[in-house]
């Protein structure tokens, strides 16, 4: 083993320094591993910290200021303090370095004194000592480091790459959430993903509520610690937003926000019910208590995004509140001031679907009649307003918020209703003209078509009998009737556009209060020449959900219960989802116990140009041949493996019936059986009769005509 001595040897005989090294022991010494470890410096000062941006003052003054300084510093413990004199200018070097007795001290120093304001020119900059050596060393150029986690977003939406074009589908029931494809060639949805890692490591996916995002990049499950949020091929967790006890949430529709609510009301002064998180970022960006009312006087939502998630709005009874989404900040009036929107007796609001408008209801007091006033955010220009008197209304939005809707029910000063006025604001053409339509019957639901002009009512006489649906057209000079068709049944509420528009699906859905509703379902749709056509008629008994697919190809009707036990018995025994093509055949249909939602996974916008997408569509049978080749192969392919699987489940019975008849043709000769059989069949002098029998079941005489 090496000595020191030899260690020293070798060393100096690389140096060549001969005269050190006759000065070397011959001894053994001791060996390098026994010898103690060696003892360093401290060259820490944990305790001592540096107070930048210190007035400069001569020796006149340097007192008064150690004076001053005291007065801050030594309230945090027992300190040593030194303010170097450049004895060649005379004055200060603008700091002085304080060395506590404690590091607690210390901290709590540089925790306090960094950021205050001494006096307006001067605001202390407080440092360790330790750190010293790197904020010399730091470069010229300022490069930020990176503090924030965040994930990668490259495969959200690989699953719409999806060779068969299928869609996906969310299922909660029971304790499962399940994302299926909607497979038409399987029969059945097939399963995507159901939780199967999280149950390896005996964890919970969800715990509560489950659902899509609003372009369909996430799933978002509820815990009793928070939110979770799931993207990718495989579904893994890409960010915890951690609040406790979560109730709702609304996503932004660019997805860049997600506002999470945990229930409590505006009375209780929790600051911390609404959080705003930064979803990439997972870091919260506004936290608040409830607001005192909804834009639309429900539960929820509170707050209103604008559509491309730069705004977001609140009110009260009187005021709406718009903050930008980059300072979160009210946004200024022409005075340069943050103020809210003012509106008397403010009944509701709502954005326009596509442009940062909002649309404002104020009700009649006093002598002030109902107005509906359009504003152009973040200008606050009024761009639109009409009055009404003695009224009821309803604002309803076009999906590309080409037209706005306000449907009036006049009254009597006993507000009994005395007749229905369809206002149609056209948002896009010069000064923003209103077409007016007058509906004798009472207006039991009035809905746009979805990218389209045309709209359909659902109306009913005063005693609530005659259904009829309506669908009118809006012209470039005026609104037009295309249609009037009698319902065959009093129960229809409710009418469902295909994303697409042309087709929809009137349908009996249990209200919003509960009552239930028939199911009936009546498969409809609008030809070229804008001629009704009923596709068929069916039911989905006790119906609450009808969703259409993104590609208005499929629909999905389900029976669902509330996850409280509120309510939840009387829907359990028809619990169950079905899956229909638009024409209205059942492709598939199952009884689930305790389901508590179901939906089409969301597309995001398309990438295609209108331009583009208006040439597909008017083209469609030219780009339809590849994919009925690619469904005709697919069906072929299921043929050919049902023939196949058909034919080795027969001829694996087959060889079971041939070992059974072999065993028991040798059992028989063992014992004899088989001769004993023929002895007595001979002896009993049978023969063998064929008989053939004819029978006429019927005739039919058809007449040919030359």
């Amino acid at each position: 083993m090496e000595t020191v001595q030899d260690f020293v040897r070798d060393a100096l005989e690389e140096d060549g320094d001969q005269d050190v090294l006759d000065f070397v022991s011959e001894g053994e010494g001791d060996d390098l591993d026994s010898l103690e470890p060696p003892i360093y410096l401290d060259e820490s000062f944990p305790a001592t910290v540096v107070i930048c941006n210190v007035p400069k003052v001569g020796q006149a003054k340097y007192q008064k200021l150690m004076g001053v300084l005291g007065k801050l510093i030594d309230k945090y413990g027992p300190n040593e303090k030194d303010m170097p004199f450049n004895e060649e200018t005379e004055q200060t070097e603008g700091f002085v370095i304080v060395t506590f007795e404690q590091q607690e001290a210390a901290d709590n120093a540089v925790v306090q004194l960094d950021g205050m304001n001494l006096d307006k020119a001067h605001t202390f900059k407080v440092v360790k000592m330790d750190k010293f050596d790197e904020i010399v060393r730091r470069q010229d150029r300022f490069e930020p480091q990176r503090t924030l986690t965040t994930f990668s977003r490259a495969d959200f939406r690989d699953w719409l790459g999806d060779k068969k074009c299928r869609e996906q589908i969310l299922l909660r029931y029971q304790s499962e959430t399940e994302i299926r494809w909607h497979d038409t060639m399987a029969g059945e949805p097939v399963l995507c993903y159901g939780g199967e890692r999280e149950k390896r490591q005996k964890k919970v996916w969800c715990d509560w509520r489950v659902m899509w995002s609003p372009e369909g990049s996430y799933v978002a499950t509820f815990h009793q610690q928070g939110i979770a949020l799931w993207a990718g091929p495989d579904f893994t967790k890409k960010v915890r937003l951690p609040h406790s006890n979560v109730k709702e949430i609304n996503f932004s529709p660019n997805e860049e926000y997600v506002l999470l609510w945990n229930g409590s009301h505006h009375e209780e002064h929790d600051d911390n019910a609404v959080r705003i998180y930064h979803v990439l970022t997972g870091q919260i960006v506004r936290k608040c208590r409830t607001p005192p009312c909804t834009p639309n006087g429900e539960d929820f939502p509170h707050f209103l995004w604008s559509k491309d998630g730069k705004f977001i709005a609140e009110c009260n009874e009187s005021r709406i509140m718009v903050r930008d989404t980059d300072s979160w900040e009210i946004i200024k009036d022409e005075a340069g001031k943050r103020t809210a929107l003012k509106f008397d007796s403010l009944k509701n609001f709502q954005w326009s679907p596509k442009d940062n408008v909002l649309a404002v209801w104020t009700t009649e007091k006093d002598n002030n009649p109902a107005r509906l006033t359009l504003v152009e955010i973040p200008s606050r220009r009024e761009i639109a307003s009409r009055s009404r008197t003695q009224c009821e209304a309803e604002m309803h939005w076009q999906s590309e918020g080409d037209y706005l809707c306000l449907l009036v029910n006049k009254l009597s000063k006993t507000k009994k209703r005395l007749s229905t006025n369809l206002e149609i604001f056209r948002i896009r053409e010069k000064s923003i003209p209103v077409d007016i339509v007058t509906i004798e019957d009472n207006v039991r639901g009035f809905f746009w078509e979805s990218k389209g002009s045309r709209f359909a009512i659902l109306t009913a006489d005063e005693a609530g009998h005659k259904p009829k649906l309506l669908i009118y057209q809006l012209g470039r000079e005026k609104c037009e009737a295309l249609c009037c068709f009698d319902l065959p049944s009093n129960s229809f509420n409710k009418v469902v556009w295909a994303p697409e528009g042309q087709y929809f699906v009137v349908a009996s859905v249990t209200s919003a209060t509960g009552a239930s509703g028939s199911g009936d379902l009546l498969f409809a749709g609008l030809t070229a020449d804008n001629k009704l056509e009923i596709l068929h008629k069916d039911e989905h008994y006790m119906l609450t959900n009808v969703e259409w697919d993104p590609s208005s190809r499929y629909i999905i009707t389900a029976v669902t219960q509330p996850m409280s036990n509120e309510g939840g018995y009387k829907y359990s025994m028809e619990a169950g989802y079905a899956i229909w093509t638009f024409q209205g055949r059942v492709l598939f249909r199952q009884q689930k116990e305790k389901l508590y939602g179901v939906s089409w996974r969301p597309h995001p916008p398309s990438l295609l140009p209108a331009v583009r997408q208006k040439d597909i569509r008017k083209n469609i049978k030219q780009f339809s041949k590849k994919y009925d080749a690619m469904d005709e192969q697919a069906k072929e392919s299921a043929r050919q493996a049902f023939r196949r699987e058909r034919q080795e489940k027969t001829d694996a019975f087959l060889e079971v019936l041939d070992r059974l008849r072999d065993f028991k043709d040798e059992r028989m000769a063992e014992n004899g059986w088989d001769e004993a059989l023929a002895d007595f069949a001979e002896a009993q002098g049978w023969t063998q009769d064929d008989q053939i029998i004819e029978e006429e079941l019927g005739v039919t005489e058809e007449l040919i005509s030359g």
